[in-house]
């Protein structure tokens, strides 16, 4: 579907990318704890399964958000008109730039002086550099398999999620981090999301 900045279906459209990020921050938040307690306590088959489901949904709402703000900026829920191979590439396409653009950013803040103190290591980010081929499709996949999808591939070693949390965490937390800020990373109280924050409220007052 078309739209327009500024008109009811982008507003719309607004809360549920702010919604999107908001739930992305809750997964990641959880899995920080998650891992957080593994690296104190040791590995336990419980908290590796709370782990894994956190950081499997972080990847889901992360590249839902991604294209969905790529959406606003087309006017289209649909983002391309293409279908099949040709619409994966070219998402691919446009999160490779995404996360190209946030690295040299990096890079640039702190040539230019302006990143914060504590981050003073520019090397780092050129290690970052050039994004590995295959890094937009291979979180797409991950999208499907281990964080959308009930799919017998999430159990295959090409969709080992420590594997690809090894390889490619810095690049995610980047995009989580440096494009999240807008949209909700600070925010300390939920927003008004219309149905969302609204929800059993209409139960709760007639049971009052």
């Amino acid at each position: 579907m078309k739209f327009d900045t500024n008109d009811p279906v982008d507003a719309l459209h607004c809360l549920a990318i702010k919604h999107e990020y908001l739930r992305c921050r809750d997964t990641f938040e959880l899995f920080r704890i998650t891992a957080t307690g593994m690296v104190l306590s040791g590995h336990s088959k419980h908290a590796a399964y709370r782990a894994y489901n956190a950081y499997s949904g972080f990847i889901l709402h992360l590249y839902e958000f991604l294209i969905a703000l790529h959406a606003r900026d087309y006017g289209n829920t649909d983002v391309v008109q293409l279908k099949g191979k040709a619409r994966n590439e070219a998402l691919d396409a446009l999160v490779n730039e995404d996360i190209a653009r946030v690295v040299q950013n990096r890079i640039d803040q702190i040539n230019r002086g302006h990143a914060p103190s504590h981050e003073n290591s520019i090397d780092y980010y050129y290690r970052l550099l050039p994004i590995p081929d295959g890094f937009a499709q291979g979180f797409r996949r991950m999208r499907n398999k281990v964080g959308g999808h009930v799919a017998y591939e999430r159990f295959e070693e090409t969709y080992n999620l420590t594997a690809f949390y090894q390889a490619n965490h810095p690049y995610l937390y980047l995009l989580y981090r440096d494009i999240g800020d807008y949209w909700g990373r600070h925010c300390e109280e939920i927003p008004d999301l219309s149905n969302v924050t609204n929800f059993f409220k209409t139960i709760l007052n007639s049971e009052a």
